[in-house]
């Protein structure tokens, strides 16, 4: 670990304050930096024929020229709409409504420019994040906002009391006969500190013509290379990819400049165009170096066998900043204690955890796997980093009492809380919300794993915790069973991230949490458990001549729709239950047919990596063309759109993805449609990928492994960190109501419209560029086996 973190880390009692950003490393501070060639001013600053107002609130013109808006934190009434009242009176992702101008810039001369600028002031006492959106409507030939409002808008996080210089490139995005430009004050209601009166100041407004980033595509931009801003392992695969005409390359030292390794740019040619490789896998002297080709140089990066452990400290960081119902300094004071869980006449405060995203909801299963993830970094560190150990311990521990007081002991849990706004806290008013409660099988299934888990990892340092991990553990599982023999497969539940789980992942975390269980109890009834499912997740799995490629999984032992994820992933479960399974039952007779699933398994993945070569994010994987008629599971995976109208689409995008004839395509990123970012689904392939690698001690799988986390440190066709405050050229991302946090990730790159490629805008908006806690978790899960042991 570098010095200057050190230090941070220090000033910051280890993550008991949040750490701060090095903004000047990050896209939005080295786009001001650039040259302006065209502008024109869109407002003069001193009348308000050309604005318009929706929603509640005041506006004014300034003797200083600007436009002064001022609304309210909150208010005793749901908006007028009648589709947001009724989202409030269900308590669902309902705020106190936004506040509203529009600035008319029809007859402007816009025809030059790709930018959007301004400066605005927020005045808003006690308010620890101040956000603005940013909109336009475009009446081109493409229609700004499009149909899921996932265009045309940029969520910006600001500084409270202070001007802020906001720049915003949209070339991407359809802008050739803009008619207007709003600026949106959302009313998230009142954290602890905050006041009454929430006042924005505008000025300035103007639109410029710069030069702008890549966002589309895989060529990085001209005479650029991209890597792992981080860096890289001592041991393994170096790699770099240019867009460049030099033909040779050195890795410098980078604080003395001397040349330590010289190669040849290699070029590849492939379906994604003509690219340029450095290769470098030969260098193995741990130091901080630069690229250096043509007249270009890098910035830093290290090569070192501890290169993971500043993104583990800083997603830490993320996850503290995300608990729910605690003070966090400098970000919120104690939240949600009027978001009740009721069931069998009693109630409870449903807070604790990590809230699941920038709208601050709340998922008990969530929060349960990313303690998973946790404890297994802990556990790989334990060794060797025991202050990272520790301060990893703590936030686990955090989240285990939540997963345990969440429990009503008769298999039903508070499991959800669809809610975007602060509460006052106070129970029985129009704000408060209430928490799902449910019993699934699934998710208790899943509970049952993660808290078998506690109970070894919680064992040495608190053994009373431990045994009531393992005691609960047991009733979990025998809860799910129940509820499994009884119903199967539970309905969908869109609003629970698990609602398209198929059979085959029900039977992977029965094998996953029974194959735990019986490692912490040895009896035999686990034993038997543990086989019975994992014999049915093999049947689950393509092992013949049927289609192109083999290894994957079904959604059931019919074989007839292949698992496919688009939002939230689980892609790791089927291996991670059979190599749990294999662990615990290592004279079991059956072990060697769950070991060759799970090598089917490593050489689809092995197999998926040559479709986004030479980038190492793996694809969302094979799908076949009668996906697009299968209406009931279409449904289950995508719920909030319509299948008839979306059919067309689907089949559009199998059309735009790699062709392996007989109908099989391969998608580098999923089908999908309002719901778009691919972190998880290649980060959960990561998993699977790191720990098939540990289990057959396969280096290249580790590899592939590896290349997932350094696709998210800047590895990409943007050259952007995905991860805000690690590494370079991270960007804002949509946070709601957190404000910008050291560590938080993204729900991922996604694609234009039906395209097949990665696109990756500068606009903070749901889905894509929302944060999400997921991500962190599944980065820490691949962590956790690619960590040195001690």
């Amino acid at each position: 670990m570098d010095k200057k973190l050190q230090e941070r880390l220090q000033e910051s009692l280890y993550l008991h304050y949040p750490l701060q950003p090095e903004e000047d490393r990050s896209i939005e501070a080295r786009n001001l930096r650039k040259p302006v060639h065209h502008f024109v001013s869109l407002w003069d600053g001193h009348t308000m024929d050309r604005w318009s107002f929706d929603g509640e609130g005041e506006a004014r013109v300034t003797e200083e020229g600007t436009l002064c808006l001022t609304t309210r934190a909150r208010a005793d009434h749901w908006p007028d709409s009648e589709v947001r009242a009724h989202s409030a009176s269900a308590g669902l992702y309902a705020t106190f409504g936004s506040y509203e101008a529009k600035l008319d810039v029809r007859g402007l001369d816009m025809s030059h420019g790709n930018r959007i600028w301004f400066q605005i002031r927020p005045v808003c006492p006690g308010l620890h994040s101040p956000i603005i959106r940013a909109a336009f409507v475009n009446n081109g030939k493409i229609k700004i906002p499009d149909a899921y409002s996932r265009e045309g808008f940029n969520a910006i996080n600001l500084k409270n009391n202070e001007w802020n210089t906001c720049a915003w490139e949209i070339d991407s995005i359809a802008h050739d006969n803009i008619e207007e430009v709003s600026f949106i004050i959302h009313r998230y209601g009142k954290e602890v500190s905050t006041g009454e009166e929430l006042r924005y100041e505008l000025r300035d407004i103007q639109f410029q013509q710069v030069d702008t980033n890549v966002v589309h595509g895989w060529q990085c931009a001209p005479e650029t290379a991209v890597f792992s801003s981080t860096g890289y392992f001592t041991d393994g695969h170096k790699t770099a990819i240019a867009n460049t005409e030099a033909d040779s390359f050195e890795i410098v030292d980078a604080e003395t400049g001397e040349a330590v390794f010289s190669g040849k740019v290699e070029s590849v040619h492939n379906v994604h165009g003509d690219f340029r490789v450095m290769d470098f896998s030969s260098l193995t002297r741990e130091g901080s170096y630069r690229i250096r080709f043509g007249n270009t140089a890098t910035d830093a990066f290290r090569i070192g066998s501890d290169i993971l452990e500043s993104t583990i400290w800083k997603l830490t960081n993320f996850l503290f900043c995300e608990r729910c119902g605690y003070p966090v300094p400098g970000k919120h004071g104690t939240c949600h204690t009027d978001v009740i869980a009721s069931h069998g006449g009693v109630t409870m405060p449903f807070i604790g955890g990590w809230h699941d995203a920038a709208d601050v909801s709340q998922q008990t299963m969530q929060t349960a796997e990313i303690l998973d993830a946790v404890m297994a970094a802990a556990n790989a560190v334990k060794d060797t980093d025991r202050t990272l150990y520790l301060r990893l311990l703590e936030e686990a521990n955090w989240a285990l009492d939540f997963v345990l007081r969440c429990r009503f002991g008769d298999g039903y849990r508070a499991a959800h809380a669809a809610i975007r706004r602060w509460t006052d806290g106070f129970v029985g008013n129009m704000d408060d919300c209430d928490a799902d409660v449910n019993n699934r099988s699934f998710e208790n299934f899943v509970f049952a794993a993660v808290e078998a888990a506690a109970s070894l990892t919680f064992a040495e340092r608190d053994p009373e915790l431990a045994w009531k991990c393992a005691d609960t553990a047991k009733e979990d599982f025998a809860f799910a069973l129940e509820r499994f023999e009884k119903v199967g497969v539970e309905p969908p539940h869109m609003v629970e991230h698990t609602s398209g789980a198929s059979l085959s992942q029900y039977y992977s975390a029965a094998a996953w949490a029974a194959a735990r269980l019986y490692r912490i109890t040895k009896d035999p009834v686990y034993e038997e458990h543990a086989a019975a499912f994992a014999d049915k997740v093999a049947a689950c799995q393509e092992t013949g001549t049927r289609a192109p490629m083999k290894g994957f999984f079904y959604r059931d032992e019919s074989h007839k729709a292949i698992v496919h994820f688009s939002h939230q992933a689980r892609d790791h479960i089927f291996v991670m239950a059979l190599a749990e399974v294999c662990t615990a039952l290592p004279e079991h007779p059956r072990k060697a047919v769950w070991e060759e699933g799970m090598r089917l398994f490593a050489d689809y993945l092995k197999g998926l990596r040559q479709y986004t070569a030479p980038y190492g994010m793996l694809p969302a994987g094979i799908h076949h063309v009668s996906e697009a008629d299968d209406e009931a599971t279409f449904q289950v995976l995508h719920p909030t759109v319509e299948f008839e109208e979306e059919r067309k689409n689907y089949l559009e995008q199998l059309a735009n993805a790699i062709d392996l004839g007989n109908g099989y395509f391969i998608r580098r990123f999923p089908v999908w449609f309002s719901y778009r970012g691919n972190s998880a689904i290649h980060l959960s392939m990561g998993k699977a990928a790191s720990l098939l690698g540990v289990y057959f001690q396969d280096s290249e799988l580790t590899e592939i492994a590896r290349e997932q986390l350094y696709w998210t440190l800047g590895k990409n066709p943007f050259g952007q960190s995905l991860i805000y405050g690690e590494g370079y050229n991270y960007g804002q991302q949509y946070t709601a109501l957190l404000g910008e946090t050291v560590g938080e990730m993204p729900v991922g790159v996604q694609t234009r419209r039906n395209e097949d490629l990665p696109y990756w805008p500068q606009a903070n908006i749901a889905t894509y560029r929302e944060v999400w806690t997921t991500p962190p978790g599944r980065w820490l899960w691949i962590a956790a086996d690619l960590m040195p042991k001690g």
